[in-house]
C-alpha cells in the first residue's frame, strides 16, 4: 500500500477531521467513499474488514493498520508524521485533554443538532438538549480561544482539527456564532491555514443520507 486509505462520508464531521488533518499534513491519502444509508453488515468487504465498530471514518495506513475512532486517527498521524502535535510533552497532553474534551463535549451536541435539522428529525427535547449543551460548549472553546490563537497553543494541532470538525456546517444547523466571537476569528485562522479546504471541497462524493440512515 502507498498511500494511506480514508473510508469515509462526505456528510461526517469526523471524516473530515481526519481528511483535513492529512491535508495540513501534507500526508497524500486516498478516499473511500462509505454509503451510510446501507445496514453495516451490507456494507462494502474491504470497509468492514478495516473498521472495528463498523463506523467511518477509518484509516488504513501505509503498513496495513487499519485505525479508528476519529480522535484516535488524529493520535496516531500526528505521531506517526510528527506533525500538528504539540513540541513538549506537557503540550503533547493538553493536546489530547482537548480531544478527550471533543468527544465528551462538543461532539455530543452540535452534530447531533445538525443531524436531526438535516436529515431525521428528532423531538423538540432533544434538540433543546443539544442546543443547551452546544450554547455551554460554544462558551467553553470561545473562552479558552480569547487567551490563544489556537486551542492548546500558539501553535495548530489535532485539538485544532477536532475540535472545528463540524463547525464549518453551523449554517445547515440554523446556529449563528455571532455570540461567540473568539470562535468565528478561530475559524477564520484554520481556513487560512495552507492546505485548508471547506468539507465538501475536500471530502469525496457519497450517496445523500437519507433519514433511515445509520451512521
Amino acid at each position: 500500500m502507498s498511500v494511506p486509505v480514508l473510508y469515509c462520508n462526505r456528510e461526517s464531521g469526523h471524516s473530515y477531521k481526519i481528511a483535513l488533518a492529512l491535508r495540513l499534513m501534507a500526508v497524500p491519502f486516498e478516499q473511500r467513499a462509505v454509503d451510510l444509508n446501507l445496514p453495516r453488515e451490507q456494507r462494502g468487504e474491504d470497509f468492514r474488514a478495516a473498521s472495528l465498530f463498523g463506523e467511518v471514518p477509518v484509516l488504513v495506513d501505509e503498513d496495513g493498520l487499519a485505525v479508528c475512532q476519529s480522535n484516535v486517527i488524529l493520535d496516531y498521524i500526528a505521531r506517526r508524521y510528527g506533525k500538528l502535535d504539540g513540541r513538549t510533552p506537557a503540550q503533547r497532553t493538553r493536546v489530547r485533554e482537548w480531544l478527550a474534551w471533543e468527544a465528551n463535549r462538543l461532539a455530543m451536541s452540535f452534530p447531533h443538532l445538525r443531524f436531526s435539522r438535516c436529515f431525521a428529525p428528532a423531538d423538540a427535547a432533544l434538540e433543546a438538549w443539544w442546543t443547551q449543551r452546544m450554547r455551554a460548549d460554544f462558551d467553553r472553546l470561545d473562552g479558552e480561544l480569547r487567551a490563544r490563537p489556537f486551542v492548546a497553543g500558539e501553535a495548530p494541532t489535532i485539538a485544532d482539527v477536532s475540535c472545528c470538525g463540524y463547525l464549518f456546517w453551523t449554517d445547515q444547523a440554523g446556529v449563528d456564532l455571532a455570540p461567540w466571537p473568539a470562535l468565528v476569528a478561530w475559524l477564520e485562522r484554520i481556513r487560512a491555514l495552507p492546505g485548508w479546504l471547506a468539507p465538501y471541497d475536500l471530502l469525496a462524493a457519497s450517496p445523500p443520507i437519507r433519514s433511515d440512515a445509520r451512521a
